[in-house]
């Protein structure tokens, strides 16, 4: 009888390696994508003024440049007011950053009564997520900062 052969147990257990190291690195990927196609890094905006007045500014998605993003303003932290972002932006059109003019913003800041000093604005732009879900995207990386004075 001739003894058994060893390398047998070895290969498979090569084998199995081999596919547990390419399912992990499947799942990165597939996590990657869903993380990506979420949380949308190709959003664009700015806030353009700032000031005790108003703050203005324009939010685009590139993946849907046809719709209007909803837009939130905060002050100091706190949900201030919300609208769409759907005024007309010739220059954004001019300057090649978007297809169609409909991706401005206006908040009256006369509506909101804002105590004397020093504040921060900050505009998010919402997304539709998984289900009825929405995230809440921030279109500049720091608040603008302005001054209210009586």
């Amino acid at each position: 009888m001739a003894p058994p052969n060893s390398s047998i147990p070895s290969r498979l257990l090569r084998a199995v390696a081999a596919k547990t190291f390419v399912e992990v690195i499947l799942v990165c990927v597939v996590a990657t994508l869903a993380a990506f196609s979420t949380f949308n890094p190709q959003l664009r905006g700015a806030i353009d003024v700032a000031d005790q007045t108003r703050v203005a500014g324009w939010a685009y998605d590139p993946h849907s440049s046809e719709d209007s993003m909803e837009v939130q303003l905060f002050i100091d932290g706190k949900l201030a007011a919300s609208k769409l972002a759907d005024e007309k932006r010739i220059d954004l059109v001019e300057s090649g950053v978007t297809p169609k003019p409909d991706h401005g913003f206006s908040f009256d800041l006369k509506l909101i009564n804002l105590a004397p000093g020093r504040h921060t604005a900050q505009v998010y732009a919402l997304r539709p997520a998984a289900g009825a879900n929405k995230i809440l995207l921030p279109i500049t990386r720091q608040p603008s900062v302005f001054e209210v004075s009586r």
